[in-house]
């Protein structure tokens, strides 16, 4: 794949960074998800301010219980703080996706935040594949999610960062994007993923080489599994290149074997549609060949 993500281990603050553990969250949510009688069910469900979700769905015969994360507001603003609390007990399974794209406004000399810690029991399954992220002019936006796993769990999650709106036309018109994961596989440290997206320090201008290629939108995914070698890798490596016919457009994108064991997938396109159908194709062939599982299909009602 060619030079052409800004994934850095940048952890030095900005000026404007607060410390978000002094600001009340705007909208919290915890669940706990255990296995009972051959299904997932939510042991313990809580959420305040502007997060809930919607009623749990079985979208197969294997048990695992889908949400849909809803924010009656929308969007993000500066300031707005969101907390989520995930535990997935020894076998349970659960698919986590949010109500629609997550849209990013001004945050005048603030930011918004977004702060998942995860637990992932033995044999637990947790696969959280939201939709695109839209960061609009002038907005600055923080991604952490801890995750911390038994060795026998597995767990996935994927983004997708696209440009928004601004009144002149141009795109790249936020001011940053960070997001930052971070899991434990077994009480160790295995993967610590940092992506860092600044416009304004020219490392998406059109001179530099960072600059997506031309392209607009990017893509990651990450995939922790104890199943995962190189020879996997190798195998979706063709898979992702055959399903290139599908595209609209021209996509990079690059797979690689990771610690963990686990599994790293960046891409850069110009549709969300190329990359969301990139990232559905990896997470299907890893639900088929460890859990039997059919293909995603996330409905939103």
């Amino acid at each position: 794949m060619p030079n052409a993500t800004t994934t850095t281990i940048d952890t030095e603050p900005r000026s404007l960074r607060k410390l978000h553990t002094m600001r009340a969250p705007v909208g919290k949510l915890d669940l706990d998800i255990a296995h009972r009688h051959g299904k997932s069910v939510a042991r313990h469900q809580y959420h305040e301010g502007a997060l809930r979700v919607m009623r749990p769905h079985y979208l197969d015969d294997t048990g695992q219980v889908y949400y849909t994360i809803i924010n009656p507001g929308g969007a993000y603003f500066a300031g707005d703080d969101y907390h989520f609390n995930i535990n997935v007990e020894e076998g349970a399974s659960m698919l986590l996706t949010g109500q629609s794209a997550t849209k990013i406004y001004k945050t005048p000399g603030n930011y918004s935040l977004q702060d998942f810690d995860v637990e992932l029991g033995p044999d637990a399954v947790l696969e959280y594949i939201p939709d695109q992220l839209i960061a609009y002019e002038d907005a600055t936006y923080e991604q952490h999610m801890r995750v911390r796993m038994h060795p026998s769990a597995s767990f996935l999650t994927a983004e997708i960062v696209t440009p928004g709106w601004a009144p002149d036309g141009t795109l790249f018109r936020y001011d940053e994007i960070r997001m930052r994961t971070a899991i434990e596989v077994g009480e160790q440290l295995a993967v610590v993923d940092n992506l860092l997206l600044r416009p304004g320090d020219g490392t998406l201008s059109s001179d530099s080489l960072l600059y997506l290629e031309d392209q607009t939108h990017f893509a990651s995914l990450l995939a922790v599994d104890h199943r995962i070698d190189q020879t996997l890798v190798e195998e979706l490596r063709e898979v992702m290149d055959e399903h290139a016919a599908n595209y609209a457009q021209t996509v990079h994108h690059g797979i690689t074997l990771i610690d963990g064991p686990g599994l790293a997938v960046r891409a850069i396109g110009s549709y969300t549609e190329d990359l969301y159908g990139l990232v559905t194709v990896i997470g299907n062939e890893l639900r088929s060949r460890f859990r039997g599982q059919g293909p995603l299909h996330l409905r939103k009602y």
